[in-house]
C-alpha cells in the first residue's frame, strides 16, 4: 500500500512530467495504431512467401543513404520497443508497439517470429479483414 502511496505522492510532484507521460502515451498510442495499419494494408501479400534481405530496394544507393536508412529504421524499431515496454504498464498500445519495433529492427530469428505470430488464425483473421477492407488481396504463406 505504501508504494501506491508514494507513486501518488511522486506524481502529485512532478505533475509536468506526469502530464507529459500521459501526453506521449496517447501520441504512442495513435502512432502505433496508424502504423500497424498503414503497415500490413501496404505489404506486399506474398510478404511472408520468401526470406527478405535488409533494404534490397535500395541496393543501388550511395553506401552513406543505404547505411543511413538501415541505421534509422533500426532507431525507430528500438524507440517503438521501448515505448511498447513503458505502455505495458501505461495507457497505450504496448504489444502493439512491441510487434512494430520488432519487424523493423534486425535480428535473427525475426521473421519466423514473425510468422508464428501472424499465423496464429485470430490475428490472420484480423489483418486480412483489414487487408480486404483496403482492398489488398489476403497474406499469402
Amino acid at each position: 500500500m505504501t508504494f501506491i502511496t508514494d507513486a501518488v505522492h511522486w506524481l502529485e510532484g512532478h505533475a509536468a512530467l506526469s502530464s507529459a507521460l500521459v501526453v506521449l502515451s496517447i501520441v504512442f498510442l495513435f502512432g502505433s495504431l496508424w502504423l500497424a495499419y498503414w503497415f500490413l494494408t501496404n505489404i506486399p501479400a506474398e510478404y511472408f512467401t520468401h526470406e527478405h534481405k535488409r533494404l534490397e530496394r535500395f541496393n543501388g544507393s550511395h553506401p552513406v543513404v543505404r547505411w543511413s536508412i538501415l541505421i534509422g529504421k533500426n532507431l525507430l524499431g528500438a524507440l517503438l520497443i521501448v515505448a511498447g515496454v513503458v505502455m505495458i504498464f501505461t495507457p497505450g498500445q504496448g504489444v502493439l508497439s512491441l510487434l512494430l519495433g520488432l519487424t523493423l529492427v534486425d535480428l535473427p530469428g525475426k521473421r519466423t517470429l514473425e510468422r508464428k505470430i501472424i499465423q496464429r488464425p485470430s490475428v490472420l483473421k484480423v489483418v486480412n479483414a483489414l487487408r480486404s477492407r483496403a482492398g489488398r488481396l489476403p497474406l499469402v504463406f
